[in-house]
């Protein structure tokens, strides 16, 4: 799998993004989160784009310094009060850099696993990746600390790593009800 393809399985998840309408108050464009009913101003949390509801279609668009809006039609549209508007949430550093190290199959049952019990990549609420502050060159073993928040359920993965010789993969999943999953992939490296 490469990085393109994983990052799209990545950003199709549910709850990828904060949606919500926007205003202009005080001569600044403010983003009015529907969830959390919190306030943003759209030139802080929009600077990788957003996408703007516009003929019963999610259209994507980059904010200019000018606050109008330029779509991927190529043209520019002037924003009014009450647009609706979605922007891509941004998952924590430590926590991505750990999603693109996963082997492919690690990956891939990893999400499909979380998804079985309706937790998106995008619910993570804490990310401790202990692999990503060992040293590059030796052999690997640790546990990572992961936790997940979909307002249903609390959802705490354990990943177990080793990368070396041999590259194993085990994740434990609690959720507050007590329920646990558990799943390993183990592989082993041949020598060069």
């Amino acid at each position: 799998m490469n990085i393109q393809q994983r990052n799209k399985d990545i950003y199709n998840q549910k709850r990828s993004f904060m949606c919500g309408t926007i205003e202009y108050i005080n001569e600044q464009w403010v983003f009015f989160e529907a969830e959390e009913d919190e306030a943003f101003l759209l030139f802080e949390i929009a600077e990788d784009g957003l996408e703007i509801y516009l003929s019963d279609e999610w259209v994507p668009a980059v904010l200019l310094e000018s606050g109008e809006l330029y779509l991927h039609t190529l043209h520019t549209y002037e924003m009014n009060n009450g647009d609706a508007v979605r922007i891509r949430k941004k998952l924590p550093f430590a926590y991505m850099e750990l999603l693109q190290e996963l082997p492919e199959d690690a990956f891939l049952q990893f999400t499909k696993l979380l998804n079985s019990i309706n937790i998106s990549l995008y619910d993570n609420v804490y990310c401790h990746n202990t692999l990503y502050f060992l040293p590059a060159n030796r052999r690997k073993e640790g546990v990572n600390f992961i936790v997940y928040d979909n307002g249903t359920f609390i959802c705490s993965v354990q990943h177990y790593f080793e990368r070396g010789k041999n590259q194993s993969d085990r994740f434990e999943y609690t959720l507050q009800t007590g329920k646990r999953l558990l799943f390993t992939k183990m592989e082993q490296r041949k020598a060069e």
